[in-house]
């Protein structure tokens, strides 16, 4: 629900120390990383490092972790063992962090509005009674008119798109002035102009220096459209160009019987028969 999300961050703000930054640090360490549910493993020894600037898409079959791992990385789950820096310290003190859940896990008949929710995007820079202040709300305009939603500001979310959801949550994000965005599957359900939106979106923020990591299911967009793929099946199985991590022998790894190859060693498909849901 919308209004506990608002909630709990009011109540975190009166709390949270926010910690600076490292300058000399990555903007994300991960290192050894595992969690285990009662029902078994879902992320195992995981170890990669994010740089500012870096676009990555996150791929792999239902259940991988991918979920997981932006939860633990935004500070919501904590691992079972291994470590998770954010420049230079844990995920819980900062708020340069975005976390874009999907949109099925959004209760979109709660009356807001555009304007309403990327607000929530300032809630961490206001002062202690959380009142906007002028520059909280000229930092919204500039936030909503960067994703082309100006002209929506004052309507109810439900009445959206999900294109236009989707950008609503990046304005958010951009609001409050995320350094590292994770964006839980953006593109399932939507046609391609509005996919295409949203990654001609995010293709500019790379250019500004902010860290993108996207899960999705496409491995042919991932390949197209992200320097940087990562491919997760409970462990790390491939991380690096597309060309490189996309190879028949990891793909098999990550996808088993839901892969099936097509053609000879040149232009070969890879065809998964996998119904994509979320983790």
């Amino acid at each position: 629900m919308i209004s506990n999300w608002i909630d709990k961050l009011r109540r975190e703000s009166f709390t949270r120390r926010y910690a600076p930054h490292q300058l000399d640090a990555p903007l994300l360490a991960i290192e050894g990383v595992s969690l285990q549910y009662e029902t078994g493993s879902v992320l195992q020894e995981i170890s990669f490092t994010l740089d500012h600037g870096d676009s990555v898409a996150v791929v792999g079959p239902n259940g991988a972790g991918k979920t997981t791992l932006f939860k633990i990385i935004a500070g919501i789950l904590d691992p079972d063992q291994g470590i998770v820096q954010v420049s230079g310290h844990e995920p819980g003190g900062h708020t340069c962090i975005a976390y874009v859940p999907q949109r099925n896990l959004i209760d979109w008949s709660f009356p807001a509005t555009v304007a309403d929710v990327v607000m929530m995007g300032r809630i961490n820079k206001m002062g202690p009674f959380f009142w906007p202040q002028a520059n909280d709300w000229a930092v919204v305009r500039e936030a909503l008119d960067f994703v082309n939603l100006s002209p929506f500001a004052k309507r109810q979310i439900s009445e959206l798109s999900g294109g236009q959801q989707q950008r609503m949550f990046i304005a958010r994000a951009l609001a409050q002035e995320a350094e590292l965005m994770l964006l839980d599957e953006p593109l399932n359900g939507l046609d391609m102009p509005a996919q295409e939106k949203i990654l001609e979106i995010l293709d500019t923020l790379k250019g500004q220096n902010v860290t993108v990591m996207i899960s999705m299911h496409d491995l042919r967009l991932a390949e197209e459209k992200f320097d940087k793929v990562m491919l997760l099946n409970k462990r790390l199985l491939g991380f690096g160009p597309p060309k490189e991590v996309f190879t028949r022998e990891r793909l098999l790894q990550a996808y088993q019987e839901h892969l099936h190859f097509v053609g000879g060693e040149i232009d070969t498909l890879a065809v998964s028969d996998e119904c994509c849901h979320g983790d």
